[in-house]
């Protein structure tokens, strides 16, 4: 991991289409989100393991790694029996960041006009 890549979320990044993509994917991940466990670098999104599930959240990644490059993207899945675990983690800054700003972050790029391009 780049050590001066900035703890920070740049929503800018995204083109109309991938506002729209982002929102609706992020929707539906929130939907099927079973839990979120606090892990030590970061945090653990559990989620149901079928195959809509891991689509959407490769999708999701390819996404956020755009704004928010700092942090690293962990899927662990096995079989559809199995719930998928997605782990967001990084340097020490990017859990407080987890903690206390993505939640708000997600809200802003879902909800942004599309006249802010």
């Amino acid at each position: 991991m780049n050590k001066d890549i900035p703890i920070a979320c740049c929503h800018t990044v995204f083109t109309k289409e991938e506002r729209l993509d982002y929102k609706e994917i992020w929707s539906e991940l929130d939907k099927r989100r079973l839990a979120v466990t606090e892990i030590e670098a970061g945090f653990q999104y559990q989620f149901p393991g079928d195959s809509d599930t891991l689509r959407y959240l490769s999708v999701w990644i390819s996404l956020e790694r755009k704004c928010c490059p700092f942090l690293t993207f962990t899927v662990i899945a096995s079989s559809e029996d199995e719930p998928i675990f997605l782990q967001l983690t990084g340097k020490e800054d990017a859990k407080a960041f987890l903690r206390s700003e993505i939640n708000d972050k997600i809200i802003l790029i879902t909800t942004l006009n599309n006249n802010s391009f």
